[in-house]
């Protein structure tokens, strides 16, 4: 992140107006307007569409709305003391609607949840008729975390403590009827709060085993851009969600997909979580079905069962088979790999249990239908296990 020259607050009239009465929070219509102040302390990240700020916020929040996990955590800055902050994105884009094209078609009807990303303002600037996002600020994503860790393998609570945060937080957005379609680990911002021994869940573990002393972690989803009602009708748009990471109806160009490319897109990070590396890194979209096929084997259930009498591969796929053919791709017939060795179980230090290698393979399902769902997610034999390993004492939500 790089600091920024200047400390000079940037003040921005706002569509709509927004301010505190009698403690609640007022939120005018679309002819009411407010001014915005913030001061700019880093940028934390761009793009050709937007760019993100960390910000110290001068104007109004939420009452009683506490401070950022970042500012009151283990990693809280001196410097940060005394502020209001906030992670302020700006979107380039121009919204000749002004905002009532905005509300209409992109304010999301998602409740709060410790594992989403509150939004605390949303404000259109008549004259360049751009918008800005105000949010609560992260420390980094779950990309940087991956960096970070420089090949050092997360302890096993901490493992379980990631699935449970990323299931938890897809499972409040689906059940409020939308789905995320672009879940990726730049899109998974993380907190770091302290340190914590978790207790072992390694099947090689010893009953006196000692604890593994890592992070705690605060997961939170964000970048809701390109979320769509589950009851919408299609055609949905055909390329979304970072490729390493989408669904294999998406790089068939399917535009009637559910919320289970959110499943899909949940267990390539959760590979990636074990072993740190991407499990589908591809370069194009050709390439990208050639990796999951390299993996998963070509869609069909020919392959007879493993060691633990599961089906092996990814299982068949008809609709797949056709969407395929329409745009010039063959399935090439491959064998599978063998998924205890891709996430490996003994060799692997912390082992891996192998109810998380069972649960991984079963959201990296071919067809759509046979991927387990959050709930399931949440209430699979693994977190059942693991659970009590995983809950390290209480962080700022």
């Amino acid at each position: 992140m790089s600091t920024l020259s200047t400390n000079v607050p940037t003040n921005l009239i706002g569509i709509p107006g927004f301010n505190v009465h009698d403690n609640d929070l007022v939120v005018g219509s679309s002819p009411t307007r407010s001014t915005r102040s913030y001061t700019e302390l880093k940028t934390l990240g761009g793009g050709s569409f937007s760019t993100v700020s960390l910000c110290d916020w001068h104007g109004a929040l939420s009452p009683n709305m506490p401070l950022a996990a970042m500012q009151c955590g283990a990693g809280a800055k001196p410097e940060w003391s005394g502020k209001r902050l906030v992670a302020v994105k700006r979107i380039r884009r121009q919204w000749e609607g002004g905002w009532n094209e905005y509300a209409r078609q992109s304010l999301r009807a998602i409740p709060s949840h410790p594992n989403i990303i509150p939004l605390y303002d949303a404000f259109l600037v008549p004259d360049s008729k751009e918008l800005y996002l105000v949010f609560e600020p992260m420390e980094g994503n779950l990309y940087h975390l991956f960096k970070a860790r420089k090949g050092r393998p997360f302890a096993g609570g901490l493992t379980s403590s990631i699935f449970r945060q990323l299931a938890a937080g897809l499972d409040h957005i689906h059940s409020s009827g939308y789905f995320h379609r672009d879940l990726k680990p730049e899109n998974v911002l993380v907190t770091t709060t302290g340190l914590c021994d978790y207790q072992s869940v390694s099947p090689t573990a010893l009953p006196d085993a000692p604890p593994e002393k890592d992070i705690i972690a605060l997961i939170k989803l964000c970048d809701f851009g390109l979320a769509r009602k589950i009851r919408s009708l299609p055609p949905y748009t055909e390329y979304i969600s970072g490729r390493w990471y989408r669904a294999p109806e998406v790089l068939l160009m399917s535009n009637t997909y559910s919320s289970r490319v959110d499943m899909w897109s949940l267990g390539a990070i959760m590979a990636e979580v074990i072993n740190l590396r991407p499990l589908f890194p591809g370069t194009d979209t050709v390439d990208q079905l050639a990796k999951i096929c390299d993996i998963l084997g070509d869609p069909s259930d020919v392959y007879g069962f493993d060691a633990h009498n599961n089906p092996v591969g990814g299982g068949p796929w008809p609709r797949g088979i056709q969407m395929a053919a329409s745009n010039g791709f063959a399935f090439r017939q491959t064998q599978p790999k063998d998924m205890h060795a891709l996430l490996p179980m003994e060799s692997h230090f912390p082992a891996v249990p192998i109810s998380l290698v069972h649960c991984i393979r079963d959201l990296l399902k071919y067809e759509p239908g046979a991927r387990l769902s959050s709930r399931e997610c949440l209430e699979h034999p693994y977190l059942c296990e693991t659970m009590p390993s995983s809950e390290p004492p209480a962080s700022p939500a």
